[in-house]
């Protein structure tokens, strides 16, 4: 992928098996953000670290996938935008206030979601924003 810095693979088929299988959990994970308090964003950028170091072929479709790839692409380089920043933080409110006010009834554990939600944002917002065309 052009402007990539090839990543070195592990020699050990062992290891690169590991981070295949890492990759793979990440992935599914990934498809299980629809349910509350599970992030796409991190279980992506995790999955592509994880295929770029064991196998070629997951990690170029992971890249070229429609909504996948433009996660990366935008990590990685280009920024996101500001409307993709807004989303991605919403759907983290969403989420973590469902968690919190329907799923958890403890004040201590909702205290934490909130940190975590406040964090989530932040390092969302602090990502590059894309300039416009």
């Amino acid at each position: 992928m052009a402007g990539v810095a090839e990543v070195r693979k592990p020699r050990s088929r062992v290891v690169r098996g590991v981070y295949f299988t890492l990759g793979l959990v990440c992935l599914g994970m990934a498809y299980l953000s629809f349910l509350p308090g599970i992030p796409t964003f991190d279980f992506v950028i995790l999955a592509a670290f994880f295929f770029a170091r064991s196998s070629d072929r997951f990690h170029t479709w992971l890249m070229s996938h429609r909504i996948f790839g433009r996660i990366i692409r935008g990590y990685r380089s280009e920024g996101f935008s500001m409307r993709t920043k807004v989303l991605a933080s919403l759907a983290v409110v969403a989420s973590l206030s469902f968690s919190m006010f329907v799923l958890i009834a403890n004040g201590w554990l909702r205290l934490i979601l909130a940190a975590v939600g406040v964090y989530a944002v932040w390092f969302i917002m602090s990502r590059p924003t894309q300039k416009a065309p």
